[in-house]
């Protein structure tokens, strides 16, 4: 084999393998389309075939009969104060982290990542205990709380090793002029580590709009209720309407596509980030 071919053909095969790839990922979210447009009939006689006569009914009904009008409401509201409170948080314990001077700061550091190894499910049961002490169950706050709660270790190791490239002199520089910690992080910091930040944000959002033990868990009351908790709700007890449920999937995924979309980029950047100084 001569040296000219060997590169291509490795590049095929490259190419062939995430080819592959892209269509066990792309053909589900197809199929989930082809059903949500076929009616209860025709899905029954004609389960993986495309539809003959495409309706968009079931989205229609979701939308309406299944109130995901409000679910997407109130998801919106979750997924935007937990991720701006993680932003606060995670902000806040990274300028600390990586510009403070302090006794037991790499200690700190090593228990917040050792808290991202405890599974949440492990407690769920005083956590529940303790919105019930507090009152915040059914409301969207104690969800929030939550959210950025364990959104919390991974941020702050992410702005942690981003904020750590900022030169120290910067700090130093603000700091001479009278710049009060706060100010520094507002006005230097935040400005210079606003990539960070937007990667942060975008994975956030999208682990809160999927999640759905927590949301299941805390809002038990059908006004307060996220998408994913409403489309949980379609699947009945003995039977389930699948065009219907179909529908409901596609809907609850079709923001997750448009960000992914929209800022795939950032996200691959974000994967890398902090890694190479």
């Amino acid at each position: 084999m001569s040296d000219r071919l060997r590169p291509r053909l490795q590049r095929l095969g490259i190419v062939l393998a995430l080819a592959g790839i892209s269509v066990t990922t792309i053909y589900p979210l197809l199929f989930m389309l082809s059903t949500a447009l076929k009616g209860r009939r025709e899905y029954l006689f004609n389960r993986y075939g495309l539809p003959h006569q495409p309706t968009f009914d079931n989205f229609s009904t979701v939308w309406t009969a299944g109130k995901f009008g409000h679910y997407v409401g109130n998801s919106v509201l979750v997924v935007a104060g937990g991720v701006v409170l993680s932003w606060v948080v995670c902000s806040l314990a990274a300028y600390a982290l990586s510009h403070l001077r302090f006794r037991g700061r790499r200690a700190m550091f090593l228990v917040i990542l050792g808290s991202m190894m405890i599974a949440p499910q492990v407690i769920i049961i005083p956590l529940y205990a303790m919105l019930i002490r507090l009152g915040l169950l059914n409301h969207h706050f104690g969800l929030v709380l939550v959210y950025a709660t364990f959104a919390t270790p991974f941020g702050t190791y992410l702005l942690t090793s981003y904020f750590r490239s900022i030169p120290g002199e910067l700090v130093e520089a603000a700091q001479v002029d009278g710049a009060s910690h706060l100010q520094i992080l507002r006005r230097v910091i935040l400005p210079i580590g606003r990539p960070a930040l937007l990667t942060l944000g975008i994975f956030n959002a999208l682990w809160m709009w999927n999640e759905l033990l927590f949301a299941l868990l805390i809002l038990q009351d059908d006004r307060v209720r996220t998408l994913m908790v409403g489309v949980a709700n379609l699947r009945g007890q003995y039977t389930t309407n699948i065009p219907l449920l179909s529908a409901g999937l596609f809907v609850a995924a079709l923001p997750v596509l448009l960000v992914f979309l929209v800022f795939q980029a950032q996200l691959t950047k974000g994967m890398t980030m902090g890694a190479v100084k």
